[in-house]
């Protein structure tokens, strides 16, 4: 879990997002262009550098995480505008310990290397430390911090993805069939019929949970299932074992395959499949995820994360104003922009001048100059 965040960029790209803390579940919030989409951005390629060991990012972070009980500071600077010379020119890496003392696990400059107190031969430059200490005990909590960050964009391709039709292979069924564990689920990245699939085999309960709240969210939806290409008469390559997620509307005779359902119901199963079955302590991202949707499939979403939130952190951009007013005020994070240098304001600031009223936050927002001013 992100408990405090800031980011500098390069000279050649000077934005600045200012220390701010966050919580379980941020809504972040503001007018066009307040940052909210660029935040994203540098927090996931932050943790993509991390995990997929890319060499060298420019700009300078300053994060807090907590993994498990155990909170870690980690500063970062990767500033050098010469292309030819991409090394790290700082990292500090503390933890807490239980007696609430900070303990230094990483020293580092471009010309110094040191873990728990020992100097390191010179490594890799252009790697980060996490990266190349994560299989050390103190380091592997932090490394699977960032290892379990996924991000959802609903553009076209990002969702055609996602529902795309993916076979199963023989070795995979029999690896759950032995092992049925979560973890190995959410890290290989089904699409959502061979993820649904998987559940009704290995995973019933959630299986159970998954049709039951599609279902709560559109009632029109009469019964649902996971079936077989094969068997419904859909010439697909390469033939096999293709599972596809159906619903039976009332009214309707036919079983409409997922690529025949709404954008919404998409989106609603997409998401549900993915927070169900996310790994304990994992960071979901969510960018504009209210297009094109109607009420109820908008509505169901904040009480959803609270619910089902379990020990996990979500990120969600919104313009929607009512998703805004379907979550607590607590949850929001409001963005403003001045020139490059964005600030932050968590709702909670805001909770008691905004009062109780739902119906009217969102119309005090609007009208709240931090809302309001990009400049």
């Amino acid at each position: 879990m992100i408990i405090s965040y800031e980011y500098k960029g390069p000279a050649s790209d000077p934005w600045h997002f200012t220390p701010t803390n966050y919580g379980k579940i941020n809504l972040l919030v503001g007018a066009s262009g307040s940052g909210k989409t660029r935040f994203l951005n540098t927090l996931f390629n932050f943790a993509t550098t991390v995990v997929n060991a890319k060499p060298f990012r420019t700009g300078n972070w300053i994060i807090k995480v907590l993994a498990g009980d155990v909170e870690y500071s980690w500063e970062y600077e990767g500033l050098s505008e010469d292309s030819l010379k991409r090394e790290i020119s700082k990292e500090l890496l503390k933890r807490k310990t239980s007696e609430n003392m900070e303990e230094v696990l990483v020293e580092r400059t471009a010309d110094y290397f040191s873990f728990c107190g020992t100097s390191l031969p010179k490594l890799q430059r252009d790697i980060l430390s996490v990266t190349l200490l994560k299989e050390e005990a103190v380091i592997e909590p932090l490394f699977k911090v960032f290892a379990h960050i996924q991000r959802r964009e609903f553009h076209t391709a990002g969702l055609q993805d996602a529902i795309a039709v993916q076979n199963v292979p023989s070795h995979i069924f029999e690896h759950f069939k032995k092992n049925p564990n979560l973890e190995d689920l959410w890290s290989q990245d089904h699409a959502v019929s061979a993820k649904m699939f998987l559940f009704k085999n290995f995973f019933p309960n959630i299986y159970e949970q998954a049709i039951r709240l599609f279902r709560e969210v559109f009632p029109s939806v009469e019964d649902a299932d996971v079936r077989f290409a094969q068997n419904m008469n859909i010439p697909l390559r390469p033939e096999g074992s293709l599972p596809i997620f159906t619903v039976k509307e009332k009214g309707i005779k036919k079983w409409l395959p997922l690529s025949e359902l709404s954008s919404g119901m998409q989106k609603v199963l997409l998401i549900i499949s993915d927070v169900l079955s996310l790994p304990r302590g994992s960071i979901y991202i969510i960018d504009e995820y209210e297009n094109s949707l109607g009420v109820n499939a908008i509505d169901f979403l904040p009480q959803f994360l609270i619910d089902y939130g379990a020990e996990n952190q979500f990120f969600v951009t919104t313009h929607h104003p009512y998703l805004i007013n379907s979550m607590p005020i607590k949850n929001w994070s409001v963005f403003n922009r001045k020139g490059s240098i964005v600030t932050v304001k968590r709702g909670s600031e805001l909770e008691e001048r905004f009062g109780k009223s739902k119906q009217k936050a969102f119309i005090q927002l609007m009208n709240d100059p931090f809302y309001a001013e990009v400049s």
